[in-house]
């Protein structure tokens, strides 16, 4: 499912956030949540769009998180965020609500409480600027 494939991409980039990418992780988590071929493929494809776009991903963080810089930001908001943001930005087949709906239960899972309020505001403003363009 693409729900295990988001936590897969979301384990990797936190993985990231101690060393460089790494394929055998990639593996390994795709068959511990055994995803199929499809969900594997979906989750190399969203990491890829992650790591090609991270500069431009994280300036729509930075310009959203009013009073927060982008260092400041807790490392799984900004995980899950740049899921979201790349599902939202890139994947034209995955409505904005179920990009956002399934980020924000990443942090419900891997984040605190506040999390979900703070991950929630900045895709609001987000999906406003899509709405908008």
């Amino acid at each position: 499912m693409r729900k295990e494939a988001r936590e897969v991409v979301f384990k990797i980039l936190y993985s990231e956030l101690y060393s460089d990418y790494n394929e055998d992780l990639f593996i390994e988590l795709c068959n511990e949540f055994r995803l199929n071929a499809a969900d594997s493929d979906f989750a190399k494809r969203l990491l890829t769009c992650v790591h090609e776009n991270k500069a431009q991903i994280d300036g729509v963080i930075s310009s959203l998180a009013e009073n927060y810089k982008l260092e400041r930001v807790y490392y799984t908001d900004r995980c899950a965020l740049s899921i979201g943001i790349a599902e939202m930005t890139y994947f034209d087949d995955i409505p904005n609500v179920v990009a956002i709906d399934e980020a924000i239960n990443l942090c419900r899972i891997y984040s605190t409480k506040e999390s979900t309020s703070f991950v929630n505001g900045i895709f609001a403003k987000y999906k406003t600027i899509l709405e908008n363009k």
